[in-house]
């Protein structure tokens, strides 16, 4: 491909390990090329927690939405603005117009629509993104402010910074299938499915099946806690027509590496599983021809 390559790890639920595939993945494919781990789970990342000696290599940047102000001088109180808010952001009373800055998606629709210009736009902070190194591994996490709901806008903003810097990219994606997941997920070129072994993350990986392929993304799955359940992934996987790409074994020393955000450095079985992941990826993803 001309460009470099996104993939993205998703999971359909949390608890399956996603982010400790995600952190691993990006350091193994770091040793083969330029990659950069952009995590995407912004009202949970935790990335950048395996990588305690990376070193911020910029300032963080905010991440604004440009929220509506009105200048009650020359609003009318005609209530376009409120008819005109798709999220419920604006409510007029008695002529009086009263915007909830934490509920606006940022769109600028009753800006536009507003027949006195009453309403101009200010920038307001949702959240930051924030660019690391570690080794050859450049790490950026997207994080949203405490208590905010446009995890949308700081996602949208990571990837758009993500796709400045040429180098493989590999995407640790929220959970589940809402709509960060969604707008994660957006524009890569293969899926990483992470599940596990049980009824409850094979309920939840038919609905993340569901969502990449009807985004038009190749996928395949991880088996991770390998033996931690008794699940049939492998009927599943087949039933959907998609491959397995690796088991990775449960244990107790592994799962308290994942809880503690210390990667497998001492664990040659995980991280050969890891390096044989990484290559299957790459084949799949770049049509046979991977570096």
């Amino acid at each position: 491909m001309s460009r470099p390559l996104t993939i993205a790890v998703a999971s359909g639920k949390g608890g399956t390990g996603k982010t400790t595939v995600a952190a691993h993945l990006g350091e193994a494919l770091s040793k083969l090329g330029k990659t950069v781990l952009v995590d995407l789970d912004a009202e949970a990342p935790d990335a950048l927690g395996y990588f305690p000696e990376a070193r911020l290599a910029e300032d963080p940047r905010a991440v604004t939405v440009a929220v509506p102000r009105v200048d009650a001088g020359r609003c009318t109180g005609c209530g376009l603005c409120a008819r005109a808010c798709r999220f419920g952001a604006i409510v007029v009373l008695g002529g009086v117009v009263t915007i909830d800055e934490a509920v606006c998606k940022g769109c600028g629709r009753c800006t536009a629509l507003c027949p006195a210009g009453a309403l101009s736009e200010t920038d307001h902070v949702v959240g930051t993104a924030s660019r690391h190194a570690s080794g050859d591994l450049e790490i950026l996490e997207g994080r949203l402010v405490v208590g905010d709901i446009r995890a949308v806008s700081v996602i949208e903003a990571v990837k758009r910074r993500a796709a400045g810097i040429p180098a493989l990219r590999i995407r640790d994606c929220p959970p589940g299938v809402s709509c960060p997941a969604v707008h994660a997920l957006e524009g890569a070129d293969f899926a990483v499915l992470v599940a596990e072994p049980t009824e409850f993350s094979l309920h939840d990986l038919d609905a993340a099946v569901r969502l990449v392929k009807s985004q038009g993304i190749p996928a395949g799955i991880v088996v991770n806690k390998d033996g931690f359940g008794t699940a049939d992934l492998e009927s599943f996987a087949e039933s959907r027509g998609l491959p397995i790409l690796e088991r990775i074994g449960f244990s107790r020393d592994r799962a308290r590496a994942g809880a503690a955000g210390r990667l497998w450095d001492r664990d040659p079985d995980a991280r050969e599983a890891v390096d044989r992941l990484a290559r299957r990826i790459l084949e799949l993803a770049s049509g046979g021809n991977a570096p």
